[in-house]
């Protein structure tokens, strides 16, 4: 399995919250991780984060949610990861101050 981030230079809120999410699935499946930045006119633009070349879309239309990750990961032979999906977001938002 191949986790694409697709992210700003310099990475933003959102596309370090997908780096943390991938690193839970790197950990948890044993997924490949890469991080692209795209230029202006990409087919998809950042932040976003890709299962196999599928892109994981967010159910707000905005961000992704540990459950938007955990469903994007279907099919994928993939172990439930939700828990540690979220925790992955608390911590980040910790990191943050929310």
């Amino acid at each position: 399995m191949k986790i694409t981030i697709v992210s700003k230079d310099p990475p933003g809120g959102r596309c370090t919250l997908y780096r943390r999410y991938a690193e839970v699935i790197a950990e948890g499946c044993g997924a490949e991780v890469e991080t692209v930045f795209p230029t202006a006119g990409s087919a998809v633009e950042p932040p976003a984060l890709l299962v196999d070349g599928s892109v994981i879309a967010p159910a707000d239309g905005l961000i992704l949610s540990p459950m938007d990750v955990h469903l994007g990961l279907a099919g994928a032979g993939c172990p439930d990861l939700s828990t540690s999906l979220e925790a992955a977001e608390a911590r980040f938002m910790d990191e943050c101050g929310a």
